[in-house]
């Protein structure tokens, strides 16, 4: 497989999302299984993939599984996309209620 490597800032997170070959960044692709890996630079989380439209799925929803795995980031928020997006949905209910 050729190298590949697209990285987008996510419109719903701001996060940094990378979406390349296993291979272009010395990634595990465990024995070739799982050649695509979607990264979340800003967490410094990844996600291996068998094909690329999964790569792309989860390029475009990093708040369904970039949880970032050092905990909370002293805010008292966890640092992730999820923790992210859902504060975002808090702040535009809140928004809605007034």
């Amino acid at each position: 497989m050729n190298d590949f490597r697209i990285v987008r800032r996510n419109r719903r997170t701001g996060s940094e999302i990378e979406v390349c070959t296993a291979a272009s960044q010395g990634f595990d692709d465990f024995d070739g299984e799982f050649p695509w890996v979607t990264v979340c630079w800003t967490h410094g989380t990844l996600m291996n993939h068998r094909v690329r439209s999964e790569a792309d799925r989860a390029a475009t929803y990093p708040d369904d599984w970039c949880e970032d795995s050092y905990g909370e980031d002293g805010t008292g928020e966890t640092n992730t996309c999820r923790g992210v997006w859902e504060a975002k949905e808090q702040a535009a209910d809140q928004l809605e209620v007034k």
